[in-house]
């Protein structure tokens, strides 16, 4: 199992360069303080535009020491106000989640699909993902998660990794399309319903 924490950064009207040199900022004093932190750019889909800042630990107690090691840091507190100060419309989260499948990569670009699942159908989807995870070569990584401390708490969420957005299309036409993943996402809606989808890259 690995817990990802999760901020959501909007940038203000036409600041949105500004706000991803300073949210940069803001995500290199997480990893001076000792936190495994990325951030990304929604470019395709939902919340296209958008900035999300990603951290990635062991365990529930390895978030926690993280989420306190970020909050007595100076120099993230402050990089956090300079981002505060103008470029964005809002920080919101962070919001908690934790793997029932697979584990992230390091690859950069994202594929996201998230399903609302009541909790009597979790299982029942979980198990399905296997057989989607099968139509996928090597070179594509896939974890779902599900919120522990967020807004939603009913949804599932599909990440597909890839290396480039080139690999993105590719696998789109040779995977994505494919009768057997087409089969995969047809008995899937037997247990949940597919609320968005989007592309992230990392920035």
């Amino acid at each position: 199992m690995t817990v990802i924490s999760r901020r959501i950064i909007a940038p203000s009207l036409g600041k949105s360069d500004a706000a991803l040199g300073l949210a940069k900022q803001l995500v290199e004093q997480a990893q001076q303080a000792g936190v495994k932190t990325r951030l990304c750019k929604v470019i395709m889909g939902v919340d296209a535009g958008q900035l999300e800042m990603f951290a990635r630990f062991e365990n529930f107690q390895a978030g926690t020491t993280g989420f306190l090691k970020m909050a007595g840091s100076a120099p993230v507190a402050s990089a956090r106000a300079q981002l505060e100060s103008g470029a964005v419309d809002s920080i919101s989260g962070p919001y908690v989640y934790r793997t029932v499948f697979g584990e992230p990569t390091q690859q950069p670009v994202m594929v996201q699909r998230q399903y609302q699942v009541s909790r009597a159908n979790l299982q029942a989807a979980i198990a399905l993902l296997p057989e989607a995870r099968a139509v996928f070569g090597p070179d594509t990584g896939m974890t779902a998660t599900i919120p522990v401390f967020a807004p939603e708490m009913d949804h599932l969420v599909i990440t597909y990794y890839l290396n480039s957005l080139e690999d993105l299309g590719k696998t789109l036409d040779e995977n994505a399309m494919s009768p057997a993943f087409q089969a995969v996402v047809v008995k899937a809606a037997q247990y949940g319903t597919l609320m968005s989808a989007r592309v992230l890259v990392v920035v």
